[in-house]
């Protein structure tokens, strides 16, 4: 951490912020497993890490905990209903654009053939 506050004051650069563009290089990284684990935090904190990089967590005693609340959601009738919904138009416009494109593919079909002919 101390080398970080002096890089950051030679560099005028934000301690945090470079540490999150260090990420990128590293190894081996410890950190919370909030960081990689919930969503929220991991497309801003952890998506451009290395493939083959070691994660070591800290503070891992409610890992388990952490996990359930951050991949799980409340459901409630309404929610579904409207979910329903959703989906019945989603169908219904797939349906019509199924039929659109078989329309407009038969056309240039057409075309290209009367194309052929001349």
């Amino acid at each position: 951490m101390e080398d970080l506050k002096i890089l950051g004051k030679d560099t005028g650069m934000c301690p945090y912020f470079l540490a999150r563009r260090f990420l990128t290089q590293a190894n081996v990284i410890v950190y919370n497993y909030a960081y990689l684990l919930d969503p929220k935090i991991a497309n801003l904190v952890s998506s451009e890490l290395q493939k083959d990089c070691i994660i070591v967590f800290d503070e891992c005693h409610n890992i388990d905990n952490a996990c359930i609340e951050a991949l799980s959601m409340n459901l409630n009738r309404k929610s579904l209903e409207l979910a329903g919904q959703n989906l019945r138009r989603l169908e219904l416009l797939i349906l019509e654009e199924t039929k659109n494109g078989e329309a407009r593919l038969k056309e240039e079909y057409s075309k290209l053939v009367s194309g052929l002919v001349k």
